[in-house]
């Protein structure tokens, strides 16, 4: 006698059906919604981590293109004295006080980076009051003519 003889089968509809309960159904509703919940939640966390990451602001981040130029009030020389308020630079570049940078966010600082200096730079304007310092076409505030900023570019004239 083989094992099929000696263990009755029944047919799936022989089998008695078990109802589903109210508290079953309700398990396995709360179950699908639960995992949804979890995998919004992680997804909208995961979007958050990544926006924190982008930047805009705090933090010591370097300032973004958009900030750097900042607007002086019409009548303001840039923080320079008047005899530098419009002045012309070495390359003939005329200072707009209405339009400058400011020194932290071209990086100024008053030594010379690798040889290279603001009384080299074509923006660079020259001492007009014997105070031993300048001014810049492009940046407010007096430049030290042994500074430096991320804006130079060599005068060739």
């Amino acid at each position: 006698m083989g094992d099929d003889e000696r263990t009755p089968r029944r047919d799936a509809s022989e089998r008695p059906a078990r109802p589903m309960r109210s508290r079953d159904a309700r398990d396995a509703g709360d179950s699908d919604r639960t995992r949804r919940r979890f995998i919004w939640l992680a997804g909208t966390a995961a979007m958050a981590g990544l926006a924190g990451c982008s930047g805009g602001g705090g933090g010591g981040a370097e300032p973004s293109e958009t900030t750097a130029t900042t607007t002086q009030s019409s009548g303001s020389t840039g923080g320079v004295p008047e005899a530098y308020a419009t002045a012309t630079s070495l390359d003939g570049t005329q200072r707009n006080p209405d339009s400058l940078s400011s020194q932290e966010a071209v990086s100024y600082q008053d030594e010379p980076s690798e040889g290279r200096q603001c009384s080299t730079c074509r923006y660079y304007i020259e001492d007009k009051n014997g105070d031993g310092v300048g001014a810049c076409a492009i940046v407010a505030g007096e430049v030290a003519p042994e500074g430096y900023c991320v804006s130079y570019v060599e005068y060739e004239g």
